[in-house]
């Protein structure tokens, strides 16, 4: 018998913080790596958790410097898992809406990470611990059915338009 781990609820209060936010914090590397980040993070996708909703938490009532990390933050995810194997994987994630952009996060951490059961030293129980598990990853085509989904949605935009969300990514906070 093992620990499920933690609840959804556990989970969101664990990452409306500034560790997952704020890579310019000092929190970004001193509390968790990136691999553990996205461990948690795959995990709470795993159990049906909404991102949108964490960083809308984290966001809500912040400063604008701390928000506009957060799209920095989503971006290095991206490629973390991704291991920048992606031809323009940024150029491609600047184009989206920003709930298109966290769906994308969302689906690689579902298919990049995965859990793993390790043994406790003291006592026969052993436990769940999510990892990131991208050697099999096939991101290109997670990202080609958001850009289509995009696409589909977006039939006549216009370059403006587009140059317009690549600005507001790059140099604006979408929360």
């Amino acid at each position: 018998m093992y620990n499920n781990g933690q609840t959804i609820e556990e989970l969101e209060g664990i990452l409306a913080n500034r560790e997952y936010w704020d890579h310019i914090s000092g929190e970004w590397q001193m509390r968790s790596t990136i691999e553990k980040k996205l461990g948690k993070l795959g995990e709470f996708a795993h159990k049906g958790g909404d991102l949108n909703r964490v960083i809308a938490l984290y966001a809500e009532g912040r400063a604008y410097t701390y928000r506009v990390t957060i799209q920095q933050c989503i971006e290095k995810y991206i490629e973390a898992i991704t291991n920048k194997r992606i031809p323009d994987i940024m150029l491609r994630v600047y184009k989206l809406e920003k709930e298109e952009a966290v769906k994308l996060l969302t689906e690689l951490l579902k298919a990049g990470t995965s859990v793993h059961f390790e043994k406790n030293k003291y006592s026969p129980q052993s436990y769940p611990v999510w990892k990131l598990d991208n050697k099999n990853l096939d991101g290109e085509s997670i990202f080609a059915t958001i850009e289509e989904e995009h696409r589909q949605t977006h039939l006549n935009e216009t370059k403006e338009q587009i140059r317009e969300r690549v600005f507001h990514w790059i140099r604006e906070s979408w929360w």
